[in-house]
This record gives C-alpha cells, sequence and structure tokens, in this order.
C-alpha cells in the first residue's frame, strides 16, 4: 500500500506540473492582449473612441482575468484529488476520521481518510530482516569395533552440544564416522595381555596368541565388549575364544585358569597379571607404543569443516595409557645394613648390596625401603658374627642414595637399639637427603601421621605400625621410635580413602619362617583392606610369604629381605619387589621381582628356574580362592 500511494503521488505531480505551465502561457496571452489593446488606444487620436475602447479593454480584460482564475481555482481542486501524501499516523494513538461525504464509485477518498493499523509504518522503520537458515546438526556414528569409552565421549559430545552435533546408529546416515586405523587420527587405544595374578609364565609372543586365537589349545577369555576390536588385530576367533560380560571377566578368568585375556590397558586390575607381549611390558618405563603390536589408531571420517569442528570440541581421552597419569612405587622388605651385609660393604663398597637391584628400583616413581637400623656416628666396624643389637655407619647411607630411596619406613624393632638419640640423628639425615618417612619419628605424634604423595595427579598415602614392639622401640609422646599398632590407623585409612587416596598399609608384624601367613596373620592383615587400604605389606618379612585379595585390597604377607644377611634358610634369600602401578588414581596392577641374596648381601636376578619355584612356593602357600572378594 505505501509503494502504491508513492506511485500515484508521482503522477498526480506530473499532472499539476503540467498544468501549471499551462495557466502560466496563458497568463503571458492576457497580459500581451492587454499591451496591444493600450498601443491601439494610444494611437486612435480620437478622444469618444478613445474612451470607447477603454471600456472595451477593460471589459474584455476582465473577463480574460476571471476566466485565469477560474482556470487555477479548478486545476489546483483537479490536482489535489489525485494523489494525496502519505499520512504518517502514530501506530500506538489512532484519531478517528472526520466525517466522509458520500462519494461517486470513481471519486477519490479524502487525504485525511486512515489506513488500516496494519499498512501504517513509521517512515524510518526498516523493513523486518530476512531470516537466516539454520544448518541442522552434524550426525556422528561409529564402527563397531571402536572403543566403548571414546564412543560414550562421542555421544556427550553430541548431548552438550545438541545444535552442533548429533548421534545416530545409523552409520550410514553419519557426517562423521568414528573409525580405527583409518581418518584423522585423534586417540590411540593400548591393549595388555594379561593372566590371572597366580600364573607363573611372564610372557607370551604374538605367534602365540595368534595360533590360540584360530585354533583350539589355549583359553582366552575376551569380554564381549572388546571382542570387535581385538577381531582388527587377530581376525574371526576360533573355539578356544570364549566371550563374557566385562563385569565377569576377572572372576570367569580365575576359574578358568591357567587361561588369558586382552583387554584395554586402563581397565587393569590387581587381581589380574600383566604379560609381556614379545619381551614389551605396556608397564615398563620407557614403553614405546612404535614398537608394541597392541595398538589401535582411532580416527574420525567426514566433511573436512565437520571434522575440524569435531576435534576442537573433543573433550575425550586420546589415549588410554597416559604417561602422565601412571605412578609406579616399589614397595620392598627389611633393610638392615648390619653385620655380615655390612661387612661385604667394606670390603666390596657401600654400593654393592644395591648393583643388580637397583635398576628396578630406580625406575620406580617412589621408591620406599624398611630400613630397621638407624644410622649412629659412634657405630663400630662391623662384625658378620655379631648379635641383635644393630647400628649402621654413616657412610652406608649412600647405599640409599644410590637405589632411589623416596620414602623410608620406620616401623622397625631395631630403631632405637643403641639409644634414641641416634633415630633422632638419623630423622635429620633423611631430611637433608630429600627422604620422607613414615611410621615412625620424632615422637608419638610424628609417628601417627600418614606420609601423602601426589605424583602425576595421583594421590598416594603412606601408613604403618609396629604390634610387636619392644617397648622400647615404639614412640612415646616425647620420645622418637615406631608407632604401636591400635584402632586409629584403621580409622585413619578409612577416612584417607573416603577423601581419595591410594592407601598403602604396612605392619612391623610377627615373624615367621614359613611361606604361608598363619590364620591370626591373615586377620590382621585383612582388618586393614577392609578399613579401606588399597594395598597392605608385610615389613617385617626375612622370610618370603604368600599373597592375598580382600575388600579389593592387594596383599603381600611378606616380602622377604631386601638387604640382610640370613644366608641359611632358601626362604631367607629370596625376596620380592612389589611394583604397584597407579593409573589415573587407582591401583591397577602389581609386577612382582624376584631376587636371591648372595654372599650375604646382594639381591640378583633369579634364573628362570628359581623365580618359577618362588612364585609356585608363594602362590601355592596364598589359598587362592576362586571368588577373592
Amino acid at each position: 500500500m505505501l509503494l502504491n500511494s508513492r506511485l500515484m503521488y508521482k503522477l498526480g505531480f506530473l499532472k499539476s506540473t503540467v498544468f501549471i505551465v499551462a495557466l502560466v502561457f496563458m497568463w503571458i496571452f492576457i497580459k500581451f492582449r492587454t499591451f496591444l489593446w493600450i498601443c491601439r488606444i494610444n494611437g486612435a487620436g480620437g478622444k469618444v473612441q478613445g474612451v470607447r475602447s477603454r471600456v472595451q479593454g477593460a471589459r474584455r480584460c476582465g473577463l480574460e482575468c476571471c476566466l485565469f482564475v477560474v482556470m487555477l481555482v479548478l486545476g489546483l481542486v483537479g490536482c489535489g484529488g489525485d494523489a494525496p501524501l502519505p499520512t504518517v499516523v502514530p501506530l500506538a494513538v489512532l484519531l478517528p476520521p472526520p466525517p466522509t461525504p458520500i462519494l461517486a464509485a470513481t471519486e477519490l477518498r479524502p487525504a485525511t481518510e486512515l489506513r488500516p493499523a496494519t499498512e501504517l509504518r513509521p517512515a524510518t522503520e526498516p523493513l523486518p530482516a530476512t531470516a537466516t537458515a539454520v544448518s541442522p546438526p552434524t550426525l556422528i556414528s561409529a564402527e563397531t569395533a571402536v572403543p566403548p569409552d571414546i564412543i560414550t565421549a562421542a555421544q556427550q559430545i553430541a548431548h552438550s552440544n545438541p545444535n552442533q552435533f548429533q548421534w545416530t546408529d545409523d552409520v550410514n546416515a553419519a557426517d562423521l564416522q568414528l573409525v580405527l586405523n583409518v581418518g584423522q587420527p585423534f586417540a590411540e587405544w593400548v591393549y595388555a595381555v594379561a593372566a590371572p595374578f597366580p600364573t607363573v609364565a611372564d610372557g607370551i609372543s604374538l605367534a602365540e596368541i595368534q595360533s590360540a586365537w584360530q585354533g583350539d589349545t589355549q583359553s582366552f577369555v575376551i569380554a564381549s565388549s572388546d571382542l570387535p576390536a581385538l577381531k582388527i588385530f587377530f581376525g574371526s576367533a576360533g573355539t578356544a575364544v570364549s566371550t563374557t560380560p566385562s563385569a565377569e571377566l576377572v572372576d570367569t578368568l580365575w576359574k578358568q585358569r591357567p587361561s588369558y585375556t586382552i583387554l584395554p590397558f586402563h581397565q587393569l586390575t590387581p587381581r589380574l597379571k600383566v604379560m609381556q607381549l614379545d619381551g614389551i611390558s605396556p608397564h615398563d618405563p620407557d614403553f614405546d607404543l612404535s614398537v608394541y603390536p597392541l595398538v589401535l589408531s582411532v580416527g574420525i571420517e567426514g566433511e573436512e569443516t565437520a571434522v575440524s569442528n569435531f576435534l576442537t570440541t573433543w573433550n575425550g581421552s586420546t589415549t588410554n595409557r597416559d604417561p602422565a597419569k601412571i605412578t609406579r612405587v616399589a614397595m620392598t622388605g627389611v633393610t638392615a645394613l648390619v653385620r655380615a651385609t655390612a661387612h661385604q660393604m667394606e670390603l666390596n663398597g657401600v654400593s654393592y648390596p644395591g648393583t643388580a637391584v637397583s635398576p628396578i628400583l630406580t625406575s620406580a616413581d617412589i621408591t620406599h625401603v624398611s630400613n630397621e637400623v638407624s644410622f649412629s656416628a659412634t657405630c663400630a666396624y662391623p662384625d658378620p658374627f655379631g648379635g641383635t643389637s644393630f647400628c649402621s655407619r654413616d657412610s652406608y647411607f649412600q647405599l640409599l642414595t644410590d637405589i632411589g630411596v623416596d620414602v623410608v619406613e620406620l616401623t622397625g624393632n631395631h630403631l632405637n637399639d643403641l639409644g634414641r638419640e641416634n633415630l633422632i640423628r638419623s630423622l635429620e639425615m633423611y631430611t637433608n637427603a630429600g627422604m620422607s618417612t613414615f611410621g615412625g619419628g620424632a615422637d608419638l605424634a610424628e609417628a601417627e601421621k600418614p606420609l601423602l604423595i601426589t605424583h602425576n595427579n595421583n594421590q598416594i598415602a603412606f601408613l604403618g605400625c609396629n604390634p610387636v614392639g619392644p617397648t622400647y622401640a615404639w614412640a612415646t609422646a616425647d620420645l622418637p621410635g615406631s608407632r604401636p599398632c591400635d584402632d586409629g590407623i584403621y580409622e585413619q585409612i578409612s577416612e584417607l580413602n573416603e577423601d581419595g587416596y591410594v592407601v598403602i598399609a604396612t605392619q612391623q608384624y610377627h615373624e615367621f619362617y614359613h611361606y604361608a601367613a598363619t590364620a591370626q596373620q591373615q586377620v590382621d592383615f585383612k582388618k586393614l583392606a577392609a578399613a579401606g587400604a588399597t594395598a597392605v605389606s608385610g615389613s617385617q618379612g626375612h622370610h618370603a610369604q604368600g599373597f592375598d585379595f580382600h575388600n579389593g585390597a592387594f596383599i603381600h604377607y611378606g616380602l622377604g629381605n631386601l638387604f640382610f644377611d640370613q644366608m641359611n634358610n632358601l626362604g631367607t634369600r629370596q625376596t620380592f619387589v612389589d611394583t604397584y602401578v597407579i593409573y589415573d588414581n587407582q591401583l591397577i596392577s602389581i609386577d612382582l621381582w624376584t631376587g636371591l641374596i648372595e654372599n650375604y648381601a646382594r639381591p640378583r636376578d633369579m634364573t628362570p628356574q628359581e623365580r618359577t619355584a618362588v612364585l609356585t612356593a608363594t602362590f601355592n602357600a596364598s589359598e587362592w580362592k576362586e571368588n577373592n572378594e
């Protein structure tokens, strides 16, 4: 309507202009006639005729002027009714129109007539903007073999960004597809070969797995959710491969042992033993993805811009084995740098006892020793056949530095053998060397404090106590010593567990010279596990002992001597270093290093036959159950 009114206005203006020009020419014509009439009067010469001529000229002039005025009025009225200027009336204040005369059907409406309110716009009001088309969300899907954790993370992205992404189970309809070993890579998934913890064998070859996978000779139990991915490595599975729900995998493996599985690295559990694959373990500190065969590359395929948008938005894991989330804690047994052990240090150098075990201990992120004997500035030259009242010479401290000790446990029975002042002095030596302590201290309050360590975002707590004594070994309110065991340690463990710590609890328990834990020993160690400990370690064990699992916790009743001179019994020469592998604040695995003490001082790597013997002996003594809860 507004455009139509403007067009009518322009046409009316053109007609008015033409009419006014015509009137101007008429006015000029009248003036010219008047001029001729005056000239004729002046030239007549006759008075009478001049009077008559004036009268006639006046009449003509009057008639012509009247005609001019009438035509001018008619012209203005005619032009004014053609196209009225558009009238701007605010929408909010509409005045009622004046009475409208009845008009002929062809007659134009007066300029004062109001238009309907819906057609009125201020002259300055902009035209409505054209609506921008909204792009539909990008559809995302995944191959069946893509790890469930990746799929879950992608679905979460779609849920959190509904205007940008939408998940679909229809792979063919998807704009973006999660794929394996092709496409734009954005994550790597590492798989581990594992077996029930009481498995003597330490490794398997890729060829053996391939043969067993497609044959019927070796038992493999696979989580149903992992089977599609594993087919990419090994093809279709044979009759020896069975599947089970992921939640039932570990129990099924234990019931069917000897058996093996292959599972994502981050889903490992302490009840499983990680097997070396062609000599490589994903637990190795120098683990190299490029030479390890069980790695899948997760990629994304689709239109380039959509792929870029997805990768920008991706906030899930880029690997399930992130070195920045791994902490290795090396736990050891008895250290007592005295008697024949000290004598060998004098003969062969203070670093001699650690030469073989040092690579294991120094490769850990946190290395633990339970040093039962304090250092003394007045400690005499060692007697290899001496008694049981002990001290260590200051020079022997270098051995602890050489093997990379980070944490010193002070639950030992012999800390105060030659005076409490030696323990105070030893505490200063540990502090000056940057070593932390727990399980003992300058007084009871200090001895009861848990040692809290954060490494790679893993929160780890150490607590320990001495239930045996002797009395002079225990700390008091104002004297140094080891922490006596009481109910307070259970409360601390529970609180630390609730606070999210991986809790490592130790005991300087009664000494037994056999592999099996006694009934009471099992009760006392399981109480620590029931309180919420993640792992329980028997620091007292001069003789290597067996294992257990309780309430989800790993228990080793006795690790054996690390540095001590008991050579008269095979069980006191056998020693373990238990390396706890903590990933993303969870204990996921334990690696067992086995050594045999020689020359009264130095634990060395066992031969394969020696290792088989000690593992068999300790596993048989462990009374493994079908359901270790």
